[in-house]
Formats: C-alpha cells, structure tokens, sequence
C-alpha cells in the first residue's frame, strides 16, 4: 500500500487523550506519510477548576487544532459530547459510525473497556459494540458503507483485570518525543492547570503556560512519559518511550505481516498467524 493511501483514525474519549496515549506514533504515521485524523467524542468542558464548561470546550478545541498542526495530522474532530457524561447509547453511536464512515480507515486506534475513567470505557464499548455494524448497509444508511473493514487496536493503559493489555506491536517513539512533548504542551488547560495537583511533586515544579518551551517540554515528559519508560520496564524492551497497542479481536485481523506494512518501519511486532475477518 501507497503510504498516502493509509488512513488512520485515533478516537479517544477527551481532547488530548489520543496523544497522551500515542502522540509519537500519530507524529510517525503522519511523517511516514499517511493521512491522520484525530477524534475527541466528548469536547472535555469539565477538565477545569476555574474555567466554566462552555468556556473550557472552546479552549480545549483550539488545544486539539494546534496539537494536529504539531503532530501533522491532517484534521482533529471534536463531538458533542460531555465530559464525565459519556454512555454507549443508541446517538452516540451512530454519530462516531458516520465519522469513522466518512473517512473509511484502515486503523482504529482507540480506549480498552477496562479503564479508571468511565468515559475511556463507554468509547471503548461504542467502538466494540458498532464495529460489525460498519459493514451493515442499513445500519445508519445515511452514511454508505466504505470499501474497508478497519483494523481496530486498543491504547496503552495500566490495568491488569480482566487482563493486561496485550503488546501485538511496540513502536519506538524515543526519536520524535520533543515532538510528541509538545503535542501534550498544546493541552496548557490540563497538562499546566488541571493535571499537575493531582500528582505529587507536579505542582511545585509547574513552569505554567508561561514557561520556556524547554521548560514545558521537560515537565510534561518528567510527569507522563513516565508512562512509556514503565511500559518499557513491565514489557522487557530495550526501548526508553514505547508505545505500545494490542490487536482487538473485532474487526478486521491482520496477520503480523500486514501489521508491518501498515505501521511505521520503527514498529516491533508479534508474530501472528490468522489473517482476514473475524
């Protein structure tokens, strides 16, 4: 396949959690030269202290279309939904089917249904629960149904119940994390307001909005790239920041050697044997 033929889509529950999961990896696709569309289900007007929500959803947009510019992404799509108020419901579904219709992706990146918040889990069940719908004529007719079937892999998370998530490819992110650092500095309303009480030793160590970009750059690797280098520890691999993501079960499968072809030529990926649709 073309690399400008291969279409990417990452939809994630709020505004800035796509690259907080896989920014290098979004940077690298892009880079490689595949189209990249980015998704927030809810517009996140409830990540604040101080600003009200409506006020904070509009912030928060503008964080995302910066974020795309970083990350070369071609478009950052914001739904309608609200922040700690996202369910698996009838409406919603049909709304991220017509997204993913309209762009008709190869790859779904997006939230495992086991998740400390509850919004991570309601988009990972609306993913599971409408990706066979995807190749269903009358199921939301409005938007026909593409020539492809995506592929569908989960984020990175920590959670071990029912199981721990599963690395069916690890990429190598170590060589764009000023980029992918960046990419989380667009996201001033949560990464230097909202986040930094929440972890120890954060607050006092805040370079704020204001601060140098080496400044931002280094607080946010410090307090979340941390993520990476303990997926690197727990998973035995020689690489400082991976990203890692597993292969769900819905959708199309890929056999290890379509998954190469897809993924950027830094990817580690496991072997696999089946091929086709499940």
């Amino acid at each position: 396949m073309d690399r400008k033929d291969l279409r990417i889509m990452v939809i994630g529950a709020h505004p800035d959690d796509p690259e907080v999961n896989m920014a290098g990896t979004i940077a690298k696709f892009a880079e490689s030269g595949a189209r990249v569309r980015m998704v927030s289900v809810s517009c996140g007007d409830k990540g604040h202290r101080v600003l009200p929500p409506k006020e904070l959803a509009e912030r928060r947009y503008g964080e995302t279309q910066a974020s795309a510019r970083t990350l070369g992404a071609e478009r950052y799509v914001v739904l309608d939904g609200h922040d700690c108020e996202l369910e698996a419901t009838m409406e919603m579904k049909l709304k991220v089917t017509k997204i993913i219709r309209e762009f008709a992706p190869h790859i779904i990146f997006t939230h495992r249904t086991c998740d400390y918040h509850a919004d991570h889990r309601a988009v990972g069940q609306i993913l599971m629960d409408i990706t066979y719908f995807l190749g269903v004529p009358y199921w939301c007719p409005e938007a026909p149904v593409p020539d492809v079937m995506p592929a569908v892999f989960f984020m990175r998370d920590k959670f071990t119940v029912p199981r721990e998530i599963r690395p069916d490819v690890v990429v190598d992110v170590t060589d764009v994390q000023d980029q992918a650092a960046d990419a989380l500095c667009c996201h001033a309303s949560q990464f230097f307001e909202w986040l930094p009480p929440e972890l120890p030793g954060a607050a006092e160590e805040n370079p704020g909005v204001d601060g140098s970009v080496e400044d931002k750059r280094a607080f946010v690797k410090k307090y979340w790239f941390v993520r990476k280098e303990m997926d690197a520890r727990r998973f035995g691999l020689s690489v400082r920041y991976p990203e890692v993501f597993e292969l769900s079960e819905y959708g199309k499968q890929l056999s290890s050697n379509e998954i190469k072809a897809m993924f950027p030529e830094c990817a580690i990926v496991r072997e696999r044997e089946s091929s086709g649709m499940r």
